[in-house]
């Protein structure tokens, strides 16, 4: 595959299979090819777009970490959209299994620090996050400001710098 991308976009710089295979090296070989495709279609894009847009505006990358008792029992794990819930306030429905092995007090703070960033973001400009609450900085290059959210949130400059030096900055 990528040396198809390569032959079409000669300009193009395309990381070597010893490079994706070393960046990934740590993970077992079922899960190696999930989190590739996870980082080409969410990570990686979501990075180069905070590249791209902060030299025109402010940026806040975030990634959601938090996941419940029974997502890790599953193995999901947090995913694609599995914030949403917290960001709206609504965890623990009658449709939402999420809860069923508890988890509900620390999804339930997790969520009102997520919802007073956002919030806060809405209408200030700025996504601070309540008292004690480490500072959101705006995503720079020279930094690569990233909060990541748990069951405490913490500020990560150039989060997993090598998953982005293998994929490369704005392809």
């Amino acid at each position: 595959m990528f040396t198809q991308i390569a032959a079409e976009q000669p300009d193009l710089q395309v990381p070597t299979e010893e490079q994706i295979g070393s960046a990934y090296s740590r993970w077992r070989r079922k899960a190696r090819s999930l989190s590739m495709a996870t980082d080409v279609g969410f990570r990686m894009p979501s990075v180069w777009l905070a590249e791209g847009h902060s030299g025109a505006a402010p940026v806040y990358l975030y990634r959601f970490d938090y996941s419940t008792p029974l997502l890790k029992l599953l193995l999901v794990r947090a995913a694609h959209a599995t914030e949403l819930p917290y960001v709206w306030g609504n965890l623990g429905g009658s449709q939402d299994p999420a809860l069923k092995l508890g988890g509900a007090k620390a999804a339930i703070a997790v969520s009102r620090r997520v919802r007073t960033r956002w919030i806060n973001f809405a209408t200030r400009g700025k996504p601070t996050g309540p008292d004690g609450e480490p500072d959101w900085p705006c995503y720079e290059e020279a930094h690569r400001a990233c909060l990541i959210i748990g069951r405490r949130d913490a500020v990560v400059h150039d989060v997993d710098a090598h998953i982005r030096a293998t994929w490369g900055s704005k392809w």
